[in-house]
């Protein structure tokens, strides 16, 4: 099982979580998940538990382009 800390809440409708595969990793992607997915007393730092079988697929506007930091790396999320 995969596991994310919680960054923060980011408008209305996402929070970013910093997902790991597993707990020998070090490193962690930042993903964004909908807020309704995480529960309501959650605070930065804590730990979720991410169930296997996710891909990090990159986002994509309306207008039908990937969606993009300032820098210009690609945004993601979690796909089953």
């Amino acid at each position: 099982m995969a596991i994310a800390k919680f960054h923060s809440n980011r408008g209305e409708k996402s929070a970013l979580i910093l997902v790991r595969p597993n707990e020998f990793v070090f490193s962690a992607e930042p993903v964004y998940v909908p807020r309704t997915a995480l529960r309501d007393d959650i605070k930065e730092g804590d730990d979720i538990d991410i169930p296997d079988g996710f891909k990090l697929v990159t986002m994509v506007g309306e207008d039908g382009e990937n969606l993009t930091t300032k820098d210009g790396a690609e945004l993601k999320m979690l796909s089953y």
